[in-house]
């Protein structure tokens, strides 16, 4: 195996350590576990609906396509923007890629592909910003046939994810945090030293220090099993991990029948949503009612002591907490 990656942090480095969601890297990767299902079993569910549809396999998404499937572990770095909140947009995300600059196009094109750059590649080289916007429009289309729909339940399973670390962080200090985000990743507090182990070579210097530009932590569901990492300019420095509790993402909720006599229909169905943290508004989008109405079920079920409210960022969550988990034991 090659040497490990070592970020230097700061302390300042370690002040601005901020977690945030990226509907785009999703995407990205996605991508990549429609070409390698094989590594990927444990999204077979979604795999098996978009694995042969056909409107994916055309034209329109080749240049995506050979994109996302350059060296493994390696991407573009202009196709996934370090994001910068929680609340990060997918239509932002695709702006900035499209508003890329010529000279970072060309380069990281080259960083990943070398000479074996892909065909329907090329014309990126002679007209990035041209090229971008027949990408990002495919992007697109794509997005809304295989993600949108699933997306309010993988983004309640990445809000969940910071919310936990973050606790982690405060609970029990940095070195104990990145251990439990992935075993490739060890954190010396003494040196400010943070190992990243690697599989293949590095595309840059395997020692970055991040002088003050901070780090960013984006939980995915579709970077597992594997830890991706950026930190090259001009983009904040940024590591990609699997979620916590992947594995539960394609479940299908569990029942409510035996609670909704005491319940009530509307509000053991909220308690059922709740196996993830979730938002207000998500919780209205996912049950067909309105805001306000899902408000009122969650304050009887806090009251009840079924549920507890946190604040990520600007976001309540609401959660199930241990008296609500026990009615499902």
């Amino acid at each position: 195996m090659p040497p490990p990656l070592t970020l230097s942090l700061s302390t300042a480095d370690l002040s601005r350590l901020r977690w945030a969601v990226s509907p785009a890297w999703e995407l990205l990767a996605s991508i990549r576990t429609l070409t390698r299902p094989a590594r990927h079993v444990i999204h077979m569910p979604w795999l098996s609906e978009h694995r042969h549809d056909p409107l994916l396999a055309g034209p329109v998404t080749s240049a995506a396509y050979d994109l996302t499937a350059g060296p493994a572990s390696h991407l573009p770095g202009f196709l996934a923007p370090t994001p910068l909140s929680p609340l990060t947009a997918l239509d932002e995300e695709l702006d900035e890629v499209r508003r890329t600059p010529a000279d970072v196009v060309r380069r990281d094109l080259t960083a990943v592909f070398g000479d074996d750059l892909p065909a329907t590649l090329a014309p990126m080289l002679q007209a990035p910003g041209r090229e971008l916007e027949t990408i990002v429009a495919d992007l697109s289309r794509y997005w809304q046939r295989t993600l949108a729909p699933v997306w309010p339940r993988i983004r309640a399973l990445l809000e969940s994810d910071i919310h936990y670390r973050a606790r982690s962080l405060t609970e029990r200090g940095p070195a104990a945090m990145f251990a439990d985000i992935h075993p490739d990743l060890a954190f010396d507090q003494a040196t400010g030293t943070l190992r990243i182990a690697r599989r293949r070579p590095a595309l840059l210097d395997p020692h970055r220090p991040l002088e003050g530009r901070g780090l960013v932590l984006v939980p995915s569901a579709f970077a597992w099993p594997s830890l991706y990492f950026k930190t090259a300019e001009p983009w904040v420095p940024v590591i990609r991990y699997p979620v916590r509790g992947v594995g539960t993402l394609w479940e299908p909720p569990a029942g409510t029948a035996d609670l909704a006599p005491a319940l009530g229909a509307t509000r053991a169905r909220l308690l059922d949503l709740l196996e993830t943290p979730a938002s207000t508004l998500e919780l209205a989008h996912r049950t067909g009612l309105a805001q306000g109405g899902v408000s009122a079920h969650l304050h009887k079920l806090t009251q009840a002591g079924l549920i507890a409210p946190h604040r990520t960022g600007r976001i309540v969550l609401y959660s199930r907490t241990a008296r609500g988990e026990a009615l499902y034991r």
